[in-house]
């Protein structure tokens, strides 16, 4: 089960006060890059002037789940369900933290308020699901240990195991261990009637082994089941990672294309520019030969002389018109490598390919806390590497381009585990030996 992280544009936009964009901004940035004391410091700064701010409110209560301090994300959420009950985010929140603390009958309780608040809330929906199986994982593993000889608890235990660790349940099979030792102790105690009891006991045993053997089957089958689900995932993975790779080499074939296709249009531009340069001559030529004559002839010399200097003009224009071609060209070409070097670096980041990514970091890159660049290389490398799922997004992407130097402005879309943000983020960058790396790294502008 997971805390749900807090959407900054979805439902309570427009609903309820929130937070200015900046303030959440910087607190979300401080909690990405493992500051929570300094993200809980700021965020109890901005709620002692905004105290009624749904938004930082809730994100204080994930800084608080963060820095495992659940008896104060508990009152946190459990204020937010009080004073905006139509939320499910924070009912969410909150049974997770009850699960967390061994309390799932209240934290199943709270779920379904959250399901009843909104019944699409598919988070609620699968963390519930995941409770009652831990729940019933618990009481088989209860019974097994009352009574390790009933083996039909086995196979229930070991399936449940496999999806949920650490977990099984059995109810039914505890009420047929009761049934089964009263009918023990009726047999021995009517003497009687001792055979006919024990008659009636073996045939007892003899249908709950058969019982056994049948749900063995059973859960083996859904074993087997879940087996070939899991593959078919895995299948379906491959396909993915394909179907991506395919993407990335279409990409990289398009770059290849439209570099190209600005070599040739630079070569054509320059050929015209030389082209324009011969006329030129070949008008200036025109023209001296024009003057010899009107030294011999100077009324024949006179049209010729004219059109002479016509040539010349007509030339220049058509010897400026290349070079601004291949001035676009070049501008276009470079914004496009800067999109590129701005994707990779997403790309490497999300992928957790710290070489790729550390490598788009020019060697003249300042950190933002005024650390070396080999410290803060190696606490990103300790941020980054590990994590379960990182998702980088760059979305609104603006460069312009000036010589050797452009900046890359957009807006940066990132989740990782509970947390989720989005930020306005810049990017300075250089061309280094044919390549675009980051000088500069900012955020809120």
């Amino acid at each position: 089960m997971a805390i749900a992280a807090f959407s900054l544009g979805a439902a309570l936009c427009g609903a309820f006060a929130h937070a200015s964009q900046e303030a959440v901004d910087e607190v979300s940035r401080l909690l990405e890059q493992g500051k929570a004391p300094q993200a809980a410091k700021q965020a109890e700064a901005y709620l002692k002037q905004n105290p009624a701010d749904v938004q930082m409110r809730f994100l204080q209560g994930v800084i608080a789940a963060e820095q495992r301090q659940n008896a104060q994300a508990i009152k946190i959420f459990t204020a937010l369900t009080r004073d905006y009950p139509s939320l499910p985010e924070p009912y969410n929140n909150l049974a997770v933290l009850y699960a967390a603390e061994g309390q799932e009958r209240k934290a199943s309780e709270v779920l379904e308020q959250a399901i009843r608040t909104n019944p699409s809330y598919a988070t609620a929906h699968e963390n519930l699901g995941d409770l009652y199986a831990r729940m019933a994982s618990d009481a088989y593993a209860k019974a097994l240990q009352l009574d390790g000889s009933r083996q039909a608890i086995q196979p229930k235990l070991a399936l449940i195991t496999q999806i949920f660790p650490k977990q099984g349940g059995a109810q039914a099979k505890t009420a047929q261990a009761a049934a089964a030792s009263t009918k023990v102790a009726d047999a021995k105690a009517a003497d009687a009637k001792a055979r006919e009891a024990d008659a009636k006991l073996a045939e007892a045993r003899a249908a709950e082994a058969k019982a056994a053997e049948a749900k063995a089957a059973e859960f083996k089958a859904a074993e087997v089941k879940a087996a070939d689900a899991k593959a078919a995932q895995a299948k379906a993975a491959e396909a993915r990672a394909a179907e991506a790779k395919a993407a990335e080499a279409k990409a990289a074939e398009a770059k290849l294309a439209q570099a190209k296709a600005a070599e040739a249009k630079a070569a054509e531009a320059k050929l015209a520019q030389e082209k324009a340069a011969q006329a030129a001559q070949s008008a200036q030529d025109k023209a001296r030969a024009a003057e010899d004559a009107r030294q011999a002839a100077a009324k024949a010399a006179a049209p010729a002389t004219a059109a002479a200097a016509t040539a010349v003009a007509a030339a220049e224009p058509a010897k400026a018109a290349p070079a601004v071609d291949e001035k676009k060209a070049a501008q276009s070409a470079a914004t496009q490598e800067v999109e590129a070097a701005v994707k990779a670096w997403s790309t490497a980041w999300a992928g957790q390919d710290m070489d790729r990514y550390l490598d788009a970091y020019s060697d003249h890159f300042s950190p933002a806390d005024g650390s070396s660049l080999a410290k803060w290389k190696e606490q990103r490398r300790q941020r980054i590497v590990g994590r379960t799922a990182i998702v980088v997004n760059v979305r609104d992407l603006k460069v312009t381009v000036d010589g050797d130097k452009a900046t890359a402005q957009f807006r940066q879309y990132y989740a990782s585990g509970a947390l989720k943000t989005t930020t306005r983020k810049t990017l300075r960058m250089q061309r280094e030996k044919g390549q675009w790396r980051i000088t500069h790294e900012g955020t809120g502008s």
